[in-house]
């Protein structure tokens, strides 16, 4: 019984290393193959997060400069945003309870 045991081993050495192969692969090590799908996931969500920011920057960058070149969108900003108001006008703010 014994030396039939060592016989079915000695032949399936190759499938014996390749299963070990392929679990060590998987599971350990910085170069798993878990460890990688987790890295993938954080590099798309930075992509994702870059792309936002550029968008962000080129919506600031078209404000900042309407409000270099345009007076009028000077005003329209600091009437909307810092509720500064003309001499001749009054202000009245109006705030939802819910936000």
């Amino acid at each position: 019984m014994e030396q039939s045991v060592k016989r079915y081993l000695f032949r399936m050495k190759y499938v014996l290393a390749f299963a070990i192969f392929a679990i060590a692969i998987t599971f350990f090590g910085e170069s798993s193959l878990i460890n990688r799908m987790s890295q993938k996931k954080e590099i798309d969500k930075l992509s994702t997060e870059i792309e936002e920011q550029q968008q962000k920057f080129k919506h600031d960058k078209e404000t900042l400069n309407s409000l270099k070149n345009d007076p009028e969108a000077l005003k329209r900003v600091a009437r909307e945003r810092y509720y500064m108001k003309a001499e001749d006008e009054d202000i009245f703010v109006i705030e939802d309870e819910e936000q």
